[in-house]
């Protein structure tokens, strides 16, 4: 990332969308006059892209790894306590 009006930190957002062609040119006004917005970009692709992306598939990840060493660290407690 690189500085726009000399701000260094941003909000990102990816909406994958399907919409006719009126509600397009509308999001995209509303992106050109909300001052909040400060650059934006609006690509049509000839296929609809229904996978998930690379950080919802890191993140998903990341969870079950939390998860299998959640269980892995419940069940050798519960043979520790089943030793004694």
């Amino acid at each position: 990332a690189y500085p726009i009006n000399k701000l260094h930190k941003a909000h990102y957002v990816l909406m994958n969308v399907e919409a006719p062609q009126e509600a397009i040119d509308e999001l995209e006004t509303n992106f050109r006059f909300n001052d909040a917005v400060i650059r934006s970009m609006v690509m049509r692709t000839k296929h609809a892209v229904t996978e998930a992306s690379p950080m919802v598939k890191a993140k998903d990840e990341r969870r079950e790894r939390r998860e299998d060493f959640a269980n892995e660290t419940a069940d050798d407690s519960e043979a520790g306590d089943s030793e004694e």
